[in-house]
């Protein structure tokens, strides 16, 4: 079943927010993901016609349980049932126009196959601020880090989007990269994973 959405936050990794030399933010930038953008493990990730600069980002996802409105830090991941691993791919020639001239990221982040995505597992004792993140293109390490290096913590950031938009069941909440960030091509083979968590692969055309 496809979550009926999936909310990102944008820059909450100090190490990303200086290597696209953006100022450090006051509050999470905030997203949307389409759910049609999902693929799984094995799928290709295809890049459309006309876009030049496409890059990977390794993201810990969290997958909500039961309905999420206005809830407290101490309580927020009482509302996530299971994680899983994300690679928020993203258009970046796309994106870097869209936000010299004002407008939204979206049709950037959401193209179709944009959304690699493995197979959600129960969160348990999965301590979600310890969890050592890596992305490999080729072989090649390109994104290392750890979700202890966020600026909004896991439970903050639930409980600031919660406040203003309810996340239901299903919904996906992807909380931020490390650096690292890069273009990927076409023959390209992207791996995503976190410890503890899983791990995602797929091929670019």
């Amino acid at each position: 079943m496809r979550p009926g959405k999936i909310v990102c936050i944008g820059w909450n990794y100090c190490s990303h927010v200086s290597e696209l030399k953006s100022k450090l933010p006051e509050v999470p930038t905030v997203f949307l993901k389409p759910s049609s953008c999902l693929i799984g493990d094995g799928d290709d990730i295809v890049i459309p016609e006309g876009v030049t600069n496409v890059q990977h980002e390794v993201e810990l996802a969290l997958v909500f349980g039961r309905d999420c409105r206005n809830v407290s830090e101490d309580d927020a991941l009482s509302y996530v049932s299971h994680v899983a691993v994300f690679n928020d791919v993203s258009a970046r020639d796309m994106q870097s126009k869209a936000r010299a001239e004002g407008n939204s990221w979206d049709l950037s982040k959401g193209i179709d196959t944009f959304g690699p995505m493995s197979v959600p597992v129960p969160i348990g004792d999965i301590d979600v601020q310890n969890l050592d993140l890596e992305l490999t293109v080729n072989g090649d390490v390109r994104q290392s880090g750890n979700t202890r290096d966020m600026i909004f913590s896991v439970p903050w950031l639930i409980s600031y989007v919660s406040r203003y938009m309810t996340l239901e069941m299903g919904d996906v909440l992807i909380t931020g990269t490390p650096e690292g960030v890069s273009e990927i091509r076409p023959g390209d083979v992207v791996t995503a994973r976190i410890e503890g968590v899983g791990q995602i692969t797929n091929r670019v055309r």
